[in-house]
């Protein structure tokens, strides 16, 4: 018979930026999710089925309030790099994706492309597409420094008018396409 999975409970809070609210999670003293609350992809119910499916518990924790600071940090011009420790609850290929969206300098952007040629993948664009989709750490593991080949904005988890916010508070005055 097969082992069944150890189940974790998440202790989360929402955090209300001005671009949206964000599920914070941490579980094991790590943050598992800062993942849009009304986003397209809600990753943070990903990252609760990989982690056994045990509810979120509301109240948050010493990390998830940690996040919380950062993040006001961030959306005042204060912050351009976070430091929280982050749990990739992920398949190899998402932990390589993801690990290369943490090297997007503040106030750059890339393509799909540049990501999947830096991870050694020169053909694997669209599935690279997949996995920043799927990433959980929206803002922390800046995805939407992502944009499509011609520079314009592409789909984003908590939507193009989040998106819109958050590369006009890094890139400020400069159009986006």
């Amino acid at each position: 018979m097969a082992k069944k999975a150890k189940t974790e409970t998440v202790a989360m809070e929402i955090y209300h930026s001005p671009a949206g609210d964000i599920v914070l999670g941490s579980a094991g003293g790590k943050l598992v999710c800062t993942d849009w609350l009304n986003g397209a992809h809600q990753s943070y119910e990903m990252v609760r089925k990989r982690l056994g499916g045990e509810p979120f518990r509301e109240g948050g924790s010493a990390l998830t309030r940690q996040a919380a600071k950062e993040l006001d940090e961030y959306f005042r011009g204060e912050r351009k790099e976070f430091d929280l420790p982050l749990r990739f609850v992920a398949t190899p290929f998402e932990e390589k994706v993801w690990k290369a969206l943490q090297r997007i300098p503040y106030g750059k952007t890339v393509c799909y492309g540049d990501i999947a040629r830096e991870i050694g993948q020169p053909g694997a664009s669209q599935a690279v597409g997949g996995a920043v989709g799927r990433n959980p750490f929206s803002i922390i593991v800046p995805c939407h420094r992502v944009v499509g080949k011609n520079g314009t904005l592409t789909g984003y988890g908590g939507g193009l008018p989040a998106k819109r916010i958050l590369l006009g508070l890094e890139r400020p005055g400069e159009e986006l396409l």
